[in-house]
């Protein structure tokens, strides 16, 4: 029987492992600046730290879900259509997260605002 990831007030480990992955991946992509590599990556991390908590929702997961979707379509250098439709998505889940988590709500605006800062 396949194990199931721990989960921590709805948000499951997984999810937070995988975006601290991302976030040293993000390091390695070559094709976006230096400055922005290590912002996006530093608060990759932050958001991370963030949903560590005791305290989060199942708005919080959807929003990291979303962010991390995001991510990966601008490290793998998806098209532009498939990039935007992520941000679009990762914009709804702030609308629904804002309330419940300002703290993670507002380092994804900040990742949203580093990557229209190179263009995406």
């Amino acid at each position: 029987m396949q194990e199931q990831p721990e989960k921590h007030e709805g948000v499951d480990f997984s999810t937070v492992d995988d975006i601290e992955e991302l976030a040293r991946r993000l390091r390695e992509a070559e094709h976006l600046e230096p400055t922005a590599r290590a912002k996006a990556a530093a608060l990759l991390r932050k958001l991370a730290t963030t949903l560590d908590q005791p305290e989060t929702s199942a708005q919080t997961e959807h929003l990291s879900q979303s962010t991390a979707q995001l991510v990966r379509a601008v490290k793998d250098q998806h098209d532009h259509g498939l990039i935007e439709a992520a941000r679009e998505r990762v914009l709804q889940a702030v609308a629904r997260a804002e309330a419940k988590a300002p703290v993670a709500t507002d380092i994804v605006l900040q990742l949203i605002d580093v990557l229209a800062g190179v263009g995406i």
